[in-house]
């Protein structure tokens, strides 16, 4: 049998699961990580809040900016205009279609070159996927389905794309013990052998992209599945034990980092804001549509899982990795969960914020099934509008808490645009492209045209990211100068520029 992702709903109660302390894998210690961020549970009282207010708090800083010409004097009563470039915050897509686009040929390069700009001009993240295997359905990016060929152009190609246009690079998954992306050909090894495998797939990975991807989906639906040792046990849904969890993780975290270790590494799960529908999850994980007449929420020792079971194994062990010295860089957390309210929303990331690590959404998305019987009866264009506004307010919702630090959808290009069959690039516009690019590129952007005080000084308060302050000089035909700078939360303002006078 085999499992694990994508669709979600309803279902049962509780239950505990547990373990005792135990250490990475033998001959390994535990690395000595730096201090992380923390973040307070309770940031908005688990209930909706003014997200105005919070955006503004949260997201905003005041910026102060004193001009100077090359002798170090102020420049008074000087136009300028500061614009930003790019959000700190990631708002990006897992998109294994450009993958899928690139492996097609020419065929769909024009194709896939219209898809990347509509992409591009909203969100500044993209999530590459690098599957080590993933069998037999989908079409995804196999990066080893047989032993020793190794199928990273598509990956490299996406990851090159978004270095090259501003956009920050993620990669998705490094390790994922659902059967179908553990290769065949690893299975015929003993446990032992299998661990050296899996080493020289997360180096080879982690260390060829160092520099250009910069977080990782290190582990992927642990809480679902069990460990690699206990791969040939599974009977999904698979309470593994938190000694187990946090044997194999600890090992990947800790070899990711010997090669990166700028980079963020990532757990991502799902079923954790709501129960869900067991039986399209275990479609999706196992490709088999005759696996969902197995389906259940029971565990084979008679556990009921359910999302607040879960979000309690996920909290004991990120606490576990923490003790162990192999913290995760941030939690991810996948939004497959159906339609949530919006205090569903903030209540369950003031709970997951107790870890005190950054938290991340990694695969949100929202489809027509997830509104109820009663949805799916109106028309597609009021569905389509609907969507809109629900996308807009989570979205929303998430910026607006402090311990989000980025929101990545799972198919956005799917909600936002429709695309004709074939290679030809063309598309109608739904409206989430337009509510989620007016958010992102005009409600939630600084663009100010100032003029400095008589001591040189311009004041504003503007979203965290990259910026460009651009000028002219009077009486000079000099054309546009520009000076790019950083704003961040720690800076000490007044920034002081030199410019060109």
């Amino acid at each position: 049998m085999t499992t694990t992702r994508r669709n979600f709903l309803r279902k049962t109660a509780a239950g505990i699961t547990g373990a005792v302390l135990s250490g990475p894998l033998p001959g390994f210690q535990p690395e000595k990580t730096g201090s992380q961020a923390f973040y307070t549970a309770g940031a908005n009282n688990g209930t909706p809040s003014d997200t105005l207010s919070a955006i503004r708090k949260y997201r905003m800083r005041d910026i102060e900016i004193q001009l100077l010409d090359m002798a170090g004097k102020p420049l008074k009563n000087l136009p300028v205009e500061i614009t930003l470039q790019n959000h700190a915050f990631l708002f990006g897509d897992c998109n294994p279609e450009m993958d899928s686009m690139f492996r097609r040929g020419d065929a769909l390069a024009e194709k896939l070159d219209v898809y990347r700009k509509v992409f591009s001009s909203v969100l500044n993240a993209v999530n590459s996927t690098c599957y080590w295997s993933e069998r037999p359905r989908n079409n995804m990016a196999k990066t080893e389905a047989y032993q020793g060929e190794y199928k990273l152009d598509g990956f490299a190609n996406t990851v090159d794309w978004g270095n090259a246009n501003g956009l920050t690079v993620k990669g998705h998954p490094l390790f994922w013990t659902v059967p179908k992306a553990v290769p065949e050909w690893l299975t015929k090894y003993e446990y032992d052998t299998q661990l050296k495998f899996l080493e020289v797939r997360l180096r080879s990975m982690v260390g060829r992209f160092r520099g250009k991807v910069k977080l990782w989906d290190a582990v992927n639906e642990m809480l679902w599945e069990p460990a690699l040792k206990n791969l040939a046990k599974r009977d999904w849904p698979y309470v593994e034990t938190l000694d187990n969890m946090a044997e194999y993780i600890s090992f990947v975290i800790r070899i990711c980092r010997e090669e990166a270790p700028g980079a963020l590494f990532l757990l991502n799960d799902y079923g954790l804001e709501k129960d869900h529908n067991a039986k399209p999850q275990l479609i999706a994980n196992d490709n088999d549509p005759n696996a969902a007449n197995e389906a259940g929420l029971r565990a084979k020792d008679g556990t009921l899982v359910n999302a607040r079971l879960q979000r309690k194994r996920y909290l004991e062990l990120v606490k576990r990795l923490q003790d162990m010295g192999y913290s995760p860089s941030a939690i991810g957390m996948q939004g497959h969960s159906g339609a949530v309210t919006a205090q569903e929303q903030i209540s369950f990331y003031d709970e997951m914020a107790q870890a005190g690590l950054p938290l991340h959404v990694t695969e949100f998305w929202a489809h027509p099934s997830d509104f109820g019987e009663d949805f799916k009866t109106l028309p597609k264009a009021e569905q389509e509008t609907k969507i809109a506004g629900y996308v807009k307010q989570f979205l929303t919702n998430a910026f607006a808490h402090p311990a989000i630090e980025s929101f990545f959808f799972w198919g956005f290009m799917g909600m936002a645009t429709e695309w004709h069959e074939g290679d030809a690039p063309v598309y109608l516009e739904k409206p989430v492209l337009a509510s989620i690019k007016n958010l992102i590129r005009k409600e939630w952007h600084t663009n100010e045209k100032l003029t400095s005080n008589g001591d040189g000084i311009i004041k504003l308060r503007g979203f965290y990211g990259d910026y460009r302050l651009s000028y002219s000089i009077p009486g000079k035909n000099t054309g546009l100068l520009a000076v790019p700078f950083k704003v961040g939360k720690y800076e000490s303002m007044p920034y002081r520029f030199s410019l060109l006078f």
